[in-house]
């Protein structure tokens, strides 16, 4: 079990990176654990395959000084908020016992973004 005090989750790899990387590099320095979690690999990105996208992903791990960093594997443009998937996503969130957890932004405007903000917040109650 990898215990962590920040988790953060997106939909895509990269999202972390450019939302909330700094603050887990800073929350790092302070000494506080870090993961993240990406629920899609990125496959339909117009920049990079979704092998470009792993390899950077893992780049991007160690550079943030990252525990761990897992893949839930959910499509990329049909992310959904299902029983199942809340489900699968609050395994993860439970095996990480954060004491704080991130998420896109309820109002975003890519639909992976504002279904995967509902997805967290619910898979956070169901965990």
């Amino acid at each position: 079990m990898t215990q962590v005090d920040i988790l953060a989750i997106a939909a895509h790899r990269d999202d972390v990176e450019l939302t909330c990387g700094g603050a887990l590099i800073k929350a790092g320095m302070l000494g506080r654990s870090t993961a993240v979690i990406d629920l899609t690999a990125g496959e339909l990105g117009t920049r990079g395959s979704a092998q470009l996208r792993g390899e950077e992903a893992s780049n991007a791990a160690s550079v943030m000084g990252l525990k761990a960093r897992e893949n839930l594997g959910l499509p990329d443009g049909g992310v959904l908020n299902t029983p199942e998937t809340r489900a699968l996503l609050a395994v993860s969130i439970r095996r990480f016992k954060p004491q704080v957890v991130t998420a896109p932004s309820m109002t975003g405007k890519h639909p992976d973004h504002t279904v995967s903000a509902q997805l967290i917040r619910d898979a956070c109650f169901v965990a």
